[in-house]
């Protein structure tokens, strides 16, 4: 068989059909992985992967920022391009309203049911399954699959996707992140800003029966948000992000000042968050909400006032015209019918990082929204045949080998 004829026809389908024994004992045995973040212990799940590395013959290696906190670099093929797969091992806590164990999967009516079956163990086990295939046409692949089960994603990525990428050497010329379902309908280009700010305001303690005496932190706060109840960060000019994109967003997440009723609150502090369209300027929105509270602090008699960053993640967005995401739409019709739309997504995936380092990175995934991080959580074992065909596709074609 060719490098065009192993595409050319059914083989793949066929492959990933054969092969659901090998994906559901897979997800089953990454579920039983208990990774709660925190504490991590990514090594459980790290452990299911490298086991089928070596018994597919596929190199790897392991990194740990601190001991457990596993991350695996696996690799097939050699040359250029460079397409890494990045899913993660770690998983939030189950919470409550599980009927079953979340830990011991079950399978029903072609559902397995588990804490991360849906994120992001499922995408790892299909990943799994289209590593199998390419490894068996290895000699044929002009570029390399690097695909990397990572630490820390559900709790910033500091000893996960960060550190491979600064401390590792971690480098691609693509990556698909499969960590957002959506049921393979959308594409996720770009990743608005992130700005997160805390408002400090400090003042003078009093008694409650005689406010007079003190210089209440709340007040000046209250009025310094009411400015901006009715404000968003503006559309930036000349940009197609309008497009892809919800409208920005500012959330007041929380207010924290005084004790008990009768006494005057000698300190407040306020923590925002605002969602900012690519093309926009960060750096203006944070000069805007300066202005803003420099105005109240002038009338608020006896209360100092300071706006704190408490990060700052840039927008990002991918050339939506490039071979990255045309790769993946002609994969994805090819396998499913369809053809998935563009959007820019609201949250945040490891994706901005890579973009952030200079990876054109894309978010797709299967499976069904709203289960992931709820009691329950399920996905398809048919879903995630179908997407480790459209990903093996995607990886060939970004080779130049999809016909």
């Amino acid at each position: 068989m060719t490098n065009r004829e192993f595409l050319s026809n059914d083989d793949l389908h066929a492959f990933c059909q054969s092969r659901k024994d090998d994906l559901r004992r897979a997800l089953c045995d990454l579920i039983r992985a208990r990774t709660v973040n925190p504490p991590g212990d990514e090594y459980l799940a790290a452990k299911v992967l490298t086991d089928f590395c070596d018994a597919c013959g596929i190199p790897y290696e392991t990194f740990e920022k601190e001991p457990g906190r596993t991350n695996v670099v696996a690799r097939i093929g050699a040359g250029r391009p460079r397409i890494v797969v990045p899913c993660h091992f770690d998983v939030v806590p189950p919470g409550d309203g599980w009927e079953t164990d979340p830990f011991e999967p079950v399978e029903t009516g072609g559902r397995i049911y588990g804490r991360g079956a849906m994120d992001n163990k499922g995408p790892l086990a299909a990943m799994m399954l289209a590593a199998a295939y390419l490894k068996q046409h290895e000699a044929d692949l002009p570029g390399q699959l690097i695909l990397v089960g990572c630490a820390d994603e559900e709790a910033g990525s500091n000893l996960g996707m960060i550190y491979l990428l600064a401390e590792c050497g971690l480098e691609a010329e693509y990556s698909v992140v499969p960590d957002a379902g959506h049921g393979m309908k959308l594409i996720d280009v770009g990743e608005k800003g992130a700005l997160f700010t805390k408002v400090v305001a400090v003042g003078r303690q009093a008694h409650g029966s005689t406010p007079e005496r003190g210089a209440s932190a709340l007040w000046p706060v209250l009025d310094f948000l009411g400015r901006l109840r009715d404000w968003r960060p503006p559309p930036p000019p000349e940009s197609d992000a309008a497009d892809l994109f919800t409208p920005a967003t500012l959330n007041i997440g929380a207010v924290h000042a005084g004790t008990v009723a009768n006494m005057v609150p000698g300190k407040c502090e306020a923590l925002i968050d605002i969602r900012y369209l690519p093309g926009a300027d960060g750096d203006a929105i944070l000069a805007h909400l300066r202005s803003e509270l420099a105005a109240v602090e002038a009338d608020a008699d006896g209360v100092r006032m300071d706006l704190e960053v408490e990060s700052h993640q840039l927008p990002s967005l991918v050339d939506t015209e490039g071979p990255l995401v045309a790769a993946l739409e002609r994969a994805t019709e090819r396998v499913t019918g369809n053809r998935p739309k563009r959007y820019g997504q609201s949250g945040a995936t490891v994706a901005k990082f890579l973009i952030l380092h200079g990876v054109p990175a894309i978010g797709f995934c299967c499976g069904p929204e709203g289960v992931a991080h709820v009691a329950g959580e399920w996905i398809e074992l048919d879903d995630l045949a179908r997407f480790a065909e459209v990903m093996t596709l995607t990886v060939l074609d970004l080779m130049g080998e999809a016909g």
